[in-house]
């Protein structure tokens, strides 16, 4: 009968050679590279998971998917609208719009929470214009609000329809825009998902 293994079947016997470290070290080094990697692909996951799930009210420069329109009120009429006539949601009226201009890009846009200190009692989408932009939307509204109503109008449309049409009183030469509407339209899940919507992100 053999004696039993003192030591153990992975056990080098005592008085043995020693590792060898130089063996041991590369696969060290490539544990510790594989290590990095996985760390790093995990934060990138995490930073792709956060700006998915990121406001999309947090504004900056924006290409714009679905442009802008900012259409020039000739007419009004009382509803049901009649074909190329739009229907603004915030009067139930119909509207005969001429020329305008269309943005495609913007400086800023993000969504604003109520201010009742403003007396603004539901959420806005506010864009702030590139200089042409600003530009061309001040002789608008300096045309506008020289106008008899409902010419002094000026309809906000996008996807093909009319998000709001306010009235120009002043002109407005700053390049601020404020899209708003009745409370129970312009809630905060809808001014999201339309500022969603027009910017595709």
């Amino acid at each position: 009968m053999s004696d039993p293994l003192p030591h153990g079947p992975y056990q080098p016997a005592p008085g043995g050679p020693p590792p060898n470290r130089s063996r041991l070290l590369p696969h060290l080094l490539l544990g510790l590279v594989f290590v990095i990697a996985v760390v790093a692909v995990a934060a990138l996951v995490t930073f792709r998971v956060l700006r998915d799930q990121e406001d999309p009210g947090t504004g900056g420069p924006t290409v714009l998917s679905r442009p802008v329109r900012f259409l020039a009120v000739e007419k009004s009429e009382p509803g049901p609208c009649k074909p190329g006539l739009l229907s603004d949601p915030s009067s139930a009226e119909c509207l005969q719009v001429g020329s305008g201009m269309t943005i495609g890009r913007v400086a800023d846009i993000r969504v604003r929470p109520p201010d009742a200190a403003r007396g603004r009692t539901s959420h806005v989408v506010a864009i702030s214009l590139i200089r042409q932009d600003a530009q061309t939307f001040a002789t608008m509204t300096t045309k506008a609000a020289q106008a008899q109503p409902p010419a002094n109008r000026i309809a906000i449309v996008a996807e093909g329809r009319v998000l709001s049409a306010p009235a120009v009183t002043s002109p407005i030469t700053g390049g601020e825009i404020e899209i708003t509407g009745s409370a129970s339209q312009f809630t905060k899940e809808y001014t999201e998902g339309l500022v969603r919507r027009i910017t595709g992100r």
